[in-house]
């Protein structure tokens, strides 16, 4: 009998779902070995999108709610449900696990010289640890909302612009030493499916990628250019990260902190 496929719950609105998915799609991995199953999606009182179980999906029937706090206590996605029940989350773990034991058609998405490895794994974690937090729109709208922030368009609010430029920045330079056609080299890595969501974010912010980071827009034409990587942007609505959060909930939660 056939080993059940391992089963990756995302969504295409999430920017890490998405640094899994280009892995998957650059990398070669089928269908066949990772099945992709798309959660739910809802926005609470203050606008913020919430993931949820997929209705219907026998997993959500097994837990007996759509909650996917149940599922996963961080609450967020991807997940990568094993064929026993074990559950792996955060995209460098999933990742990690799935070029431990699957076998893609593709070349490795790390480069074999092991400076230039580093520096990919450097600029996937600048942008996980030290971008992708902060410039998160929930992150932003809480910080508003609860913690006394200036108030501000959550879209281009001036901290989510500030951590943009100010790693965009570091990884500009970084890059000048190392780019080719992609972040390091001419070969795709782990490194740009990192640094592709994290681009249609900051395109999003109104951020004028071929005026203030050159390399980054180089690169990021490069990418636009594969075939496989275009197919996961087209599946996640386009190459500017589309509007995450309900504006009209928003508003009202934002006027009753300030009235407060």
């Amino acid at each position: 009998m056939d080993t059940p496929a391992l089963r990756l719950f995302y969504h295409p609105a999430s920017s890490a779902s998405m640094r899994v998915t280009l892995y998957l799609r650059c990398r070669g991995i089928s269908a066949s070995q990772v099945e992709l199953v798309s959660t739910g999606l809802k926005t609470d009182h203050r606008g913020i999108v919430v993931f949820t179980m997929p209705e219907g999906h026998p997993e959500t029937e097994k837990l007996g709610t759509t909650d996917l706090t149940a599922f996963n206590p961080e609450g967020r996605v991807p997940i990568l449900l094993m064929p026993d029940g074990r559950k792996m989350t955060q995209t460098g773990p999933i990742i990690d696990y799935l070029e431990d034991t699957t076998a893609g058609e593709g070349e490795p998405l790390l480069p074999d010289d092991p400076w230039l490895k580093a520096e990919a794994r450097r600029i996937m974690w600048i942008i996980a640890a030290d971008v992708q937090p902060y410039q998160n729109i929930p992150f932003i709208i809480q910080a508003m909302g609860e913690w006394g922030m200036i108030k501000a368009a959550p879209t281009v609010h001036p901290l989510r612009l500030h951590f943009i430029r100010r790693e965009f920045g570091a990884l500009e330079t970084i890059m000048d030493r190392c780019a080719g056609r992609f972040a390091v080299g001419d070969e795709i890595s782990l490194a740009d499916c990192f640094l592709v969501p994290q681009i249609r974010n900051a395109l999003l912010a109104e951020i004028d990628l071929p005026a203030e980071f050159p390399i980054l827009n180089r690169v990021w034409n490069n990418m636009l250019a594969v075939p496989q990587v275009q197919a996961v942007l087209e599946e996640a609505g386009g190459v500017v990260q589309p509007l995450v959060f309900d504006a009209e909930k928003f508003e009202v939660y934002a006027n009753q902190s300030i009235k407060s």
